[in-house]
């Protein structure tokens, strides 16, 4: 264990000299999202979204309430599907749309002939305004429904006989929909993955000054030699972290629930992405080859993975395909801990994959050293 702490202190004290190279890369993603904040502006831009209609009426009122949301200004924000009700709910579980609104049968009979019906609206959480806006607009709809059945004479009504039953599909805090603090978590993995792959370059320091061959051939433990590396990286992962969720807090209203298991979260994946990247590194034949695959493999990924372009903002097809990504994923996760949700099991994962990229790089690594 003495090793294992001798080894991380002499990372980080390397770290410590030469401190312009993780800056460097830092300073890359950090310039991108200034720039594409002052394009699009920090707060909100005008959004776009979809809301499902599962129609189980068919008649003129719900004709009537869905033209309502294609109309000015709205019809430009929302784009209207009919779905039935099971594929509604299950498009609403994969954060598909912005919100589901159930129409139940005999709706358009209740409108005309002051009779009680319920609408029923699901809305996603991971989005603030269109649910809401969605939300006022049904309201509007049926107070005027309220006011055309009490000046048609269908008696005193003390109260709207249509209702509306408004529930979030999932019991969580909101994340602030600026642009800004949309794209944070997304370029904060981009800069973790261009300082991970300065990182783990420097195994092939390691190796042609024989240090690698040197702690094969002495007592100490290749094991301990790349755990005392690992606590190196987590900790300045976990630094970087704190600093970017931080400075997100104060500067762009960046909503965090929990610091420490966000800054937790950032300096674990963080390390996975670090393993990731030592393996490509000593897959190569040469430092000049490992530069080229690291390369190759970190800018795909960055570009999927929401480094330039919140996911919530792609296409479906590329957001589904950027959650995929090592740090696609990390990103959602960690937009659903700032968030305030519980995720024991991508943690869990997480440290699966890091005991797995540990022992699996060991024996690259005492293979290269020989």
């Amino acid at each position: 264990m003495h090793f294992v702490w001798i080894s991380a202190l002499k990372d980080l004290r390397r770290f410590r000299r030469e401190p312009v190279t993780l800056l460097t890369w830092l300073a890359i993603p950090t310039f991108i999202a200034v720039i594409l904040t002052v394009i699009f502006g920090p707060k909100d831009t005008r959004p776009h979204g979809t809301l499902l209609v599962a129609d189980e009426d068919g008649g003129m009122a719900t004709t009537m309430l869905v033209r309502v949301f294609g109309q000015g200004a709205l019809g430009q924000m929302l784009t209207v599907e009919k779905v039935s009700p099971d594929e509604g709910k299950r498009r609403m579980d994969e954060s598909a749309a912005s919100a589901l609104l159930i129409v139940p049968k005999g709706f358009t009979a209740a409108v005309f002939s002051a009779q009680p019906a319920q609408l029923k609206l699901v809305k996603n959480p991971s989005q603030r305004i269109l649910p809401g806006m969605i939300e006022e607009t049904l309201s509007m709809f049926i107070e005027g429904a309220f006011y055309m059945q009490s000046t048609a004479g269908r008696g005193s009504l003390a109260s709207p006989l249509i209702q509306l039953n408004s529930k979030v599909i999932r019991n969580q805090d909101e994340v602030p929909s600026g642009f800004a603090a949309m794209l944070l978590p997304g370029v904060l993995y981009m800069g973790l993955f261009f300082v991970v792959r300065a990182m783990s370059a420097d195994i092939w320091y390691e190796r042609t000054s024989g240090a690698l061959r040197r702690v094969v051939s002495t007592p100490a433990t290749v094991a301990g030699f790349l755990a005392g590396k690992l606590i190196a990286v987590a900790l300045v992962l976990a630094a970087v972290g704190c600093f970017g969720l931080l400075a997100g807090h104060f500067m762009l209203d960046l909503h965090i629930s929990n610091l420490a298991v966000a800054v937790l979260w950032i300096a674990a994946t963080g390390s996975g992405l670090y393993l990731f990247m030592l393996t490509l590194q000593l897959a190569a034949s040469s430092e000049r080859m490992a530069n080229f695959l690291t390369n190759f493999v970190v800018l795909p990924l960055t570009m999927l993975g929401g480094g330039f372009v919140p996911l919530s903002w792609m296409p479906q097809s590329f957001a589904r395909l950027g959650r995929l990504t090592p740090n696609g994923w990390s990103v959602e996760q960690l937009n659903d801990i700032l968030a305030g949700a519980r995720v024991p099991a991508a943690f869990a994962a997480v440290a699966l994959f890091l005991i797995v990229a540990w022992l699996f790089n060991v024996r690259r690594i005492r293979s290269a050293a020989c």
